[in-house]
């Protein structure tokens, strides 16, 4: 057995023999993937990661591998699918840590709205049928898993996805390597460089392809949430022209610190410890530029194509701002939706996840120079500070 703690044994080559290994497919699809997964096995080598660090993310990409080869290979078997459309998906964007997950989870409770599913985006083939999205064998046993493992977990993560939950679209990104979650895992300038500035073409593409395999017997209109969408724009709006975007808004200096913590616990899983330096130097200019390209590439398109959503309302009446959104959508929001999502907001599953304090002061940053990068953010959409 091949020990992937080893910096030598951390090459594309055999994590890709291993995924063919695991799955019995060779075909992957687009070498579109290679660049990104170079860069990131190079990271993995790195001095500064951690021996449990180097083996979790290396099962991670040889999974992610094994998933593409499924993905195509179920594409290979029914050519065609790629031409089933994938029409009007609604997507939930802006920068991280402003509700998008409970705003997905709310959406998540009206069976009118096909979620992606935290189990069926790395495990996509066979596709589960709309009876079985949430008791397929593959479903049970994570989520068995995730209860096991979640009490042990201290401090509890900053940010917690059950397995039979809604989950957020880089995981299928990361199929490609073209990922934000590459570099919240693995610290790495290349890569960071490398995601700025990459055409996302092929990982839309695939996001695509994997959403069209996983409708094939589980149909219905997608909500999709991956707050770095907005980071992405382009290439969602390339592949999805019709896609109906709800844009949520916090204080960018509350998200940011919020955010910077999440790194943080990432950090410790990869390496041990976090690189608060390397987290205070790189985030805001991504955050910046997670607001900034959506500002551009949404101007043009007609007001009734964005929701704004503002965390505080979203927090202190989440049903009165569903509701909002629904009338925005022309779709009656019935009793029983209503009632199925107080019955989510009284059980509030998410809790566990919500407890650690934190502050930019942590990462050495001051509150009010960094609110002056989103000046002219905060001035477009009237966000409330805190």
């Amino acid at each position: 057995m091949v020990d992937f703690a080893e910096p030598a044994h951390l090459t594309p080559d055999r994590f890709c023999e291993e995924a063919i290994s695991r799955t019995g497919l060779s075909d992957f699809g687009d070498p579109s993937y290679l660049e990104g997964l170079t860069l990131v096995c190079a990271g993995m080598r790195g001095d500064h990661m951690s021996v449990g660090g180097r083996r979790l993310l290396a099962d991670t990409s040889i999974n992610y591998l094994a998933n593409r080869l499924r993905v195509i290979n179920h594409h290979r078997q029914d050519p065609g699918l790629v031409d089933t459309p994938v029409d009007a998906p609604i997507v939930i964007l802006g920068l991280p840590r402003t509700g998008t997950t409970v705003l997905s989870y709310l959406l998540d409770q009206d069976p009118q709205w096909r979620s992606l599913l935290n189990w069926e985006a790395v495990n996509s083939v066979p596709p589960p049928t709309s009876e079985t999205l949430r008791t397929d064998p593959r479903c049970v046993e994570l989520l068995e898993f995730q209860e096991a493992v979640l009490p042990n977990i201290d401090p509890p993560p900053p940010h917690w996805e059950w397995a039979d939950g809604p989950t957020e679209c880089t995981f299928l990104l990361a199929q490609d390597f073209k990922a934000a979650m590459w570099e919240s895992r693995v610290p790495s300038a290349d890569y960071r460089d490398f995601i700025a500035a990459t055409g996302m073409t092929s990982a839309y593409r695939y996001h695509r392809m994997a959403l069209q395999v996983l409708q094939s017997k589980a149909p219905g209109t997608w909500v999709l949430k991956m707050p770095a969408h907005a980071y992405f724009i382009d290439a969602l709006l390339d592949a999805y022209p019709d896609a109906r975007i709800i844009w949520t808004h916090r204080d960018p200096a509350t998200s940011a610190a919020s955010f910077m913590n999440l790194l943080a616990f990432s950090h410790t899983l990869s390496m041990g410890a976090p690189d608060r330096d390397w987290i205070a130097s790189t985030t805001p200019d991504r955050l910046v530029d997670q607001v900034r390209r959506p500002m551009t590439a949404l101007a043009g398109r007609h007001e009734n194509s964005v929701c704004h959503v503002h965390y505080r309302d979203a927090m202190a009446n989440p049903l009165g701002e569903v509701e909002r959104i629904y009338d925005w959508l022309g779709i009656d929001f019935t009793d029983a939706a209503a009632t199925a999502m107080v019955q989510w907001l009284t059980a509030d599953p998410l809790a566990a996840s919500r407890k650690a304090s934190y502050t930019l002061a942590d990462f050495g940053l001051d509150r009010a120079e960094l609110l002056e990068q989103f000046e002219d953010y905060i001035n477009a959409f009237d966000v409330e500070l805190d």
